[in-house]
């Protein structure tokens, strides 16, 4: 599925994502139920993403612990901006919903292709908003976070849609078995998330310099 020069990165991430998580399985048990509950009012989930996003960061950090002060500091900061970036997808999701059932029912055409081309955005959305909420938990602002998601999707789709797809068969799974949809797959899925996200950066950078020390060797 990932191919080119991200697939190094790529198999390393996944790598290092089965060693994170049971290093941490407590860890990321605990801040999986605190973002379920978070997220029961679905307004909170945008910042309850956030900071598990925060609270993830900090154990793949040198200090590997959840330093609940900086959480609180990344929320009153980028807070606002999260629950904001966070409606776009459902705002979309739900445009596709209605127009796909108005067009079932009616036979529209037209209808049709709004739901598809809402759908997909929806899709974009959610893809462009994964490295922006990893910049966000860095407390990069709001905007400048924006920009990195959107130029991180176009910079690396095969890793993007990967990850999504991940993401999802993470969600299948642990629906399935209910109780684990709350204690696994947010610490699981977000984890996926950021170590993919990190280490696609991090290769990126390296073969930038790799590239442009052996431009200005040949000049």
């Amino acid at each position: 599925m990932v191919g080119g020069k991200d697939q190094e990165a790529f198999r390393y991430a996944l790598s290092q994502v089965s060693r994170f998580v049971y290093q941490n399985g407590f860890s990321l048990a605990i801040i999986s139920l605190l973002w379920f509950l978070a997220s029961l009012s679905l307004v909170m989930i945008g910042p309850a993403t956030l900071a598990a996003y925060v609270a993830i960061q900090d154990l793949r950090s040198d200090q590997n612990r959840v330093d609940r002060a900086h959480v609180l500091t990344v929320l009153r900061h980028n807070g606002v901006a999260s629950a904001m970036f966070s409606g776009v997808p459902v705002a979309l999701g739900a445009v596709a919903v209605t127009y796909a059932t108005a067009a079932l029912e009616r036979g529209s055409v037209l209808g049709e292709g709004i739901a598809l081309v809402a759908a997909y955005a929806a899709v974009y959305v959610s893809l462009a908003l994964m490295p922006t909420f990893a910049k966000l938990a860095g407390s990069e602002d709001a905007v400048d976070a924006l920009r990195y998601g959107l130029k991180w999707l176009i910079r690396h789709p095969t890793p993007a849609l990967a990850m999504g797809l991940m993401t999802l068969v993470v969600l299948s799974v642990t629906v399935l078995l209910t109780i684990a949809f709350v204690l696994v797959f947010p610490g699981l899925a977000f984890s996926i998330q950021l170590t993919i996200i990190d280490e696609v950066e991090e290769h990126s950078s390296r073969t930038s310099s790799v590239e442009m020390a052996s431009n200005s060797l040949n000049s």
